[in-house]
């Protein structure tokens, strides 16, 4: 059996999984597999008022059969 692997990265968390809830729409059904999400900081801003704020992306890989 065969598996795909399809990636996605967004700064904005509900856009990555409105984009990840396009794609598994139109798979067939039985052929998601899984979904892995991560959370990295890219970069770290400093504003004296307001604090400490990290720079997000968000990704996930959705594995799925062929």
């Amino acid at each position: 059996m065969a598996y795909k692997v399809q990636g996605f990265i967004n700064k904005n968390f509900m856009n990555l999984s409105e984009e990840i809830d396009e794609f598994v729409a139109e798979l067939a059904d039985g052929k998601l597999i899984d979904i892995k999400y991560n959370s990295v900081p890219t970069t770290i801003s400093t504003n004296a008022e307001n604090g400490v704020y990290p720079d997000q992306n968000y990704t996930a890989l959705v594995i799925y059969k062929k």
